[in-house]
């Protein structure tokens, strides 16, 4: 039994106001499993075990709005699914600061549309629940012990105050007290703060929405357990400000993966990312999408789980000869005072490769990077179709490697066309083959001389039907 008696009856009045709702499952999502994970991690290892419920009740709390945008937050539950007991030093920076972030699937592109500061939590209750496991020690606040889990409703996150930049995610380590506190009115401070358009039933008909935790726990990262912290949950917006539970939460994963699975072909390439100290871990995820007519739609979205140096360009290997256009890009808004500037990353396209990039560390350290808890998104349509290609990510903040290097779908020509086709129409046809025809046996350097022995003869003509259709 705790000893925090206020907070206790604080969450059990919570729970009995709440209306219980476990919500359909859309295609793609199973319920959340009651199950107990079949490993642990060794020393604390936090997770987000459910999002968006207090004690069985639906607990997605709206505050209110100005200027059209909305304040919101949601309840978490956190688990210590490790062998050892994770801290929990209230008023210290020894206790895990909670993240919750908000996403939209429209129209084949999945983005961030809000995000809030961190609630910095004070105290673990040390609840026992199925999918935890067996949770028996009698701690006070100061612990979450092995197997117990600890519920924050939508009210307690409310009350957000840590600034996400004040975090190293990849170190779990952070000042405090810390360097600013949140400003803004009390219905939007520090709070889950998105675009009410975006949100709109009416401007968004077959839209999607998730909304993800993740438990930043120092201890649990100390261990190297903070890869598995994160967990979404399918929402539905029934008006702008009012929502219902589709599916239970996804352990383990984060929001990242709800585009891999409703988004219907994403891959999803994970890049452990090389920090100054500790570990973090970067998302790229894209499909591309046949428009007809010789033209396609290319879609990348880069998610910064929790790399501290994070990320300052996105580029693509794609020639110059092929046709872009189109070209969108999406990111999210800090807010509340937090000292990140919101800069568009504007594309270029030059020497066989198309980039988007802000400004480095450097250069500006409140830049529009990819920073921990944040996924921006690229789109363009392109005249070519897909092949595997290069990728590239260069860091914003310095360290071990300049770079990260990947692999993705982008569209493909070597721009070299091909030397069967002497007239340049893309094409090898009658029209080249009449080429070496008329100038047949003809010695010296010459465009039908295409294997370039510099005479055109019977070799010549080989090329000519070996290279027969488009180049």
């Amino acid at each position: 039994m705790h000893t925090n008696h206020g907070r206790t009856i604080f969450l059990a009045a919570v729970a009995l106001a709440g209306i219980a709702a476990m919500g359909t499952a859309r295609p793609g999502f199973e319920p959340a499993s009651t199950s107990v994970p079949e490993t642990r991690g060794i020393g604390p290892d936090v997770i987000t075990g459910t999002i968006g419920d207090t004690y069985g009740s639906y607990d997605l709390n709206y505050y209110g709005q100005s200027g059209g945008i909305g304040g919101f937050s949601f309840a978490t539950q956190s688990c210590n699914i490790g062998d050892e007991d994770a801290m929990w030093f209230g008023g210290t920076s020894d206790v895990p600061t909670i993240v919750m972030n908000a996403y939209r699937f429209k129209n084949g592109v999945f983005e961030q549309i809000g995000l809030a500061w961190m609630k910095h939590s004070f105290c673990a209750l040390s609840e026992n629940e199925s999918y935890c496991g067996n949770c028996t020690a009698g701690h006070d606040c100061d612990w979450l012990a092995t197997g117990c889990a600890d519920t924050y409703s939508s009210g307690l996150n409310g009350d957000a105050n840590a600034p996400r930049t004040d975090i190293n995610p990849s170190t779990g380590e952070y000042q405090y007290p810390f360097s600013i506190s949140p400003s803004g009115s009390s219905t939007m401070r520090g709070k889950l703060q998105i675009d009410l358009q975006k949100t709109d039933p009416s401007q968004n008909p077959g839209a999607r929405y998730f909304i993800e935790g993740y438990y930043m726990s120092p201890d649990d990262t100390a261990a190297g357990n903070h890869m598995n912290n994160a967990s979404y949950r399918e929402v539905q917006f029934n008006s702008s400000t009012n929502t219902s539970p589709v599916a239970g939460t996804q352990r383990f994963k984060s929001a990242m993966f709800a585009w891999k699975a409703v988004g219907g072909g994403v891959t999803v390439n994970s890049y452990p990312t090389q920090e100054a100290a500790g570990a973090g871990m970067v998302y790229v995820g894209y499909k591309v999408t046949d428009l007809g007519a010789g033209w396609y739609h290319y879609q990348y979205a880069v998610q910064n789980l929790n790399s501290h140096r994070g990320v300052e360009s996105f580029s693509l290997e794609i020639a110059d000869c092929i046709e872009i256009e189109n070209f969108t890009f999406t990111d999210v808004d800090y807010h509340s005072g937090e000292p990140v500037e919101g800069t568009d990353w504007e594309p270029v396209h030059a020497n066989g490769t198309l980039s988007w990039s802000c400004e480095s560390h450097d250069q500006n350290v409140n830049a529009n990077a990819i920073r921990w808890g944040s996924m921006y998104t690229f789109g363009f349509d392109a005249n070519r179709a897909p092949d595997t290609g290069n990728m590239s990510m260069e860091y914003w903040r310095s360290g071990p490697d300049a770079s990260i290097i990947g692999i993705a779908d982008v569209p493909w020509d070597d721009c070299q066309g091909c030397s069967s086709d002497i007239n340049g129409d893309g094409l090898t046809n009658i029209d080249d083959l009449l080429g070496i025809l008329a100038f047949w046996g003809y010695e010296g350097s010459h465009p039908s001389d295409v294997n370039g022995d510099l005479i055109v003869n019977v070799d010549d003509l080989l090329v000519i039907i070996g290279g027969w259709g488009p180049c």
